[in-house]
């Protein structure tokens, strides 16, 4: 009970403000002082020192649970989600709000909960939506954390959300957990919604331990995570930040793609996902009437990423894989994304040969068309993955292969 603070624990330093370079503990902030009252700015650091400071400080006995909460501009589902926390039958977290509003609307919901394991970090620029949850995915602790989740302010978890993860990753020895959700059906902008009976990943994988590549091999015919039922270590290998992506989708699939430990399934719903929630990431990838200029980027990098696992696949001869009743989706579905993806399915076709020509048409079309023959505006619209991180001279959409 008495013992001393983790000597492990990272201080923020006064500039933590820096641009999305990889370095300081908040990846992806920017420097926009000139975009606040100078008065303010200085008041809202010393707000979130003193925040910090207080979690620093907190004496505890068990492993810490880290929790990054970034939101926009909904405090009502800020507070449920906050809420959720609140109830978590392992207490022994503390929570960092990265907030990519205006702040005060968040401020208030804090001070009205007020329990001094919240700290309120504002941005001092807007970062959009990708950047604000990538920064929430790093292996930095700043609180004394052991293990990680991030939470979305939109998002909610079930009262044994923790306590259940850390408990199966004590048991299992694994970095990261993944748990299913149910699906929220939105009402209105900033209010709670109705739960509906379908989740998020219960036709993705069997419960269980999986092998990076083996948990992967969705990812050719669907998104294999969600950002809100990851849990990790902090000895985690994979890099989920996944700060290199501007959008928000995208971002997930690369997250997906990134990982390198083994990962255990949890099929039973923790928690609550709402879909939504693109209004903070438009104003930070750019003009967005380009919609499908957007499409293509998206499609090509994930078609990229499943080129990258079907050849993993084939390098290790496991196309059997691809037809294991491990996965719950039905092996139409499998094969129709593959051969989307122009690349061969490994068993005798349960497609009709006109769907199979009308599949080939879509991914030719997709994979050899260019973006610019699609420009809707005048202003071409920004990469959704950051070129300055593109990998010798190829193609943006290769980037996301960096960290494989």
């Amino acid at each position: 009970i008495n013992e001393a603070p983790r000597a492990d624990i990272v201080d923020l330093p006064p500039n933590c403000h820096r641009m999305a370079s990889g370095a300081g503990p908040f990846i992806g902030y920017r420097s926009h002082a000139s975009t606040r009252n100078a008065v303010s700015a200085r008041t809202t650091l010393r707000t979130f020192n003193a925040d910090m400071l207080t979690l620093r400080t907190m004496k505890t006995s068990v492993p810490v649970v880290e929790v990054r909460v970034p939101t926009f501009n909904r405090p009502t589902l800020l507070r449920r989600a906050l809420e959720s926390l609140l109830v978590q039958t392992y207490s022994d977290w503390r929570a960092i709000i990265l907030d990519d509003g205006n702040g005060e609307p968040t401020r208030a919901v804090l001070d009205d909960l007020r329990d001094q394991r919240f700290a309120h970090r504002p941005n001092e620029g807007r970062l959009g939506a990708a950047r604000n949850i990538g920064q929430g995915f790093s292996n930095v602790s700043h609180v004394g954390g052991t293990y990680f989740a991030v939470l979305e302010d939109d998002n909610f978890w079930h009262q044994e959300f923790l306590s259940r993860n850390v408990e199966i990753m004590n048991a299992h020895d694994v970095r990261i957990i993944q748990s299913n959700q149910w699906i929220e059906e939105p009402e209105a902008f900033d209010a709670p919604g109705k739960i509906s009976s379908a989740t998020t990943l219960g036709g993705c994988h069997a419960e269980g331990r999986w092998r990076s590549q083996q948990f992967k091999v969705p990812l050719l015919w669907r998104l294999a995570v969600s950002n809100s039922a990851l849990f990790w270590r902090m000895d985690s290998r994979s890099d989920l930040r996944a700060d290199d992506v501007l959008d928000a989708v995208l971002q997930e699939w690369v997250r997906a793609f990134r990982i390198v430990d083994d990962v255990y399934f949890l099929s039973e719903p923790l928690g609550v996902w709402r879909p939504g929630g693109m209004e903070s990431q438009r104003s930070a990838v750019g003009p967005h009437g380009g919609s499908f200029n957007d499409f293509l980027w998206r499609e090509r990098a994930i078609q990229t990423m499943r080129r990258a696992v079907y050849q993993s696949i084939g390098r290790g001869n496991e196309f059997s894989e691809l037809l294991s009743d491990r996965f719950p989706t039905p092996i139409e579905i499998r094969e129709e994304s593959v051969r989307r993806a122009l690349l061969g399915w490994p068993a005798d076709s349960r497609l009709s040969w006109r769907r199979r020509v009308e599949l080939f048409a879509k991914a030719s079309l997709l994979r050899f068309s260019s973006p610019g023959a699609f420009k809707t505006l005048e202003t071409e619209p920004a990469p959704m993955i950051d070129f300055g991180k593109r990998i010798g001279g190829r193609e943006p959409s290769l980037a996301v292969l960096a960290a494989e």
